[in-house]
């Protein structure tokens, strides 16, 4: 729970055990929090970014849940004093103001955690610069502890047939509905999800896959580069033609849906031609 470091390696060993990985996962994290350190570490070869990037992991996973507790806490608030969408208890008085004191402490601690990010983030990158995998304070070995533990149902591939049978329910509410009350929400939260967890998870889940197949010596070969590439091209394409051609107030909402769907049909050729393949 305490903030120690892992000590340096002097002249030339110390640049050979450094990596550009391991020094810039703290900044790439700062934005993208549990995801992109995520991705860091499921990706990463060498061991000094493994170590960064699971220090940086532990940070944003105590972040990510007290951003959890906060909110909800906020949510669940609103809704018990008929300041939310729904009116479904009211509180009394006394204890209302019993809670709000605790979710204005939460909130405090929540920024407070929030400009941590940012000191503590510029400080490990700092100190990996020197070689140093620094773990941020007050931070749990949670990776280390229970990474293992964690598997994915159905392995890698899972994930894929998961962006596969999910990407169309998402993109499917947003345009068909509900659009009332606590829909809207769930819809603006999965999307989110979608966008930004479950679509880089998809395109780490190929990288992976690809490489343990290839591993083991089958004839599964696929060209990765086509099956993200490509709607990356559509989707440009999409944001082009939108902006020239069409009236719309919103081409880079266009060309995201366009990304997302011709995705969705790259995850699918690539589940049918893995399991065609083996066959």
């Amino acid at each position: 729970m305490t903030s120690t470091s892992t000590p340096a390696a002097p002249g030339p060993e110390l640049l050979n055990e450094r990596s550009i990985g391991g020094i810039l996962v703290h900044l790439l994290s700062i934005p993208t929090g549990v995801v992109g350190a995520g991705l860091v570490s499921l990706v990463a070869t060498n061991e000094f970014t493994k170590r960064n990037a699971r220090n940086a992991l532990d940070w944003h996973f105590t972040v990510l849940a007290l951003t959890v507790l906060t909110f909800g806490s906020v949510f669940v608030y609103a809704e018990l004093t008929e300041q939310g969408i729904t009116n479904v208890v009211t509180l009394s008085a006394p204890i209302a103001a019993g809670v709000g004191l605790v979710i204005s402490a939460l909130l405090l601690v929540w920024m407070i955690v929030t400009t941590c990010t940012f000191l503590f983030g510029f400080i490990a990158t700092g100190k990996a610069v020197f070689g140093d995998a620094w773990r941020y304070p007050l931070t749990p070995a949670l990776v280390e502890r229970f990474g293992s533990q964690v598997e994915v149902p159905g392995g890698w591939p899972g994930v894929i047939v998961g962006y596969v049978v999910i990407a169309p329910l998402v993109i499917g509410t947003v345009f068909l509905g509900p659009h009332e009350g606590t829909a809207v929400l769930a819809t603006v939260f999965g999307m989110f999800g979608l966008i930004m967890v479950l679509v880089p998870l998809t395109g780490v889940a190929m990288y992976l896959h690809v490489k343990r197949t290839s591993a083991a010596g089958t004839n599964w070969k696929p060209h990765l580069v086509a099956y993200i590439g490509a709607p990356v091209l559509v989707a440009v394409l999409a944001y082009a033609l939108s902006g020239t051609f069409t009236d719309s107030i919103n081409p880079g909402g266009d060309a995201m849906y366009v990304f997302l769907a011709a995705f969705w049909v790259a995850s699918l050729t690539y589940v049918l031609r893995w399991r065609t393949t083996l066959r």
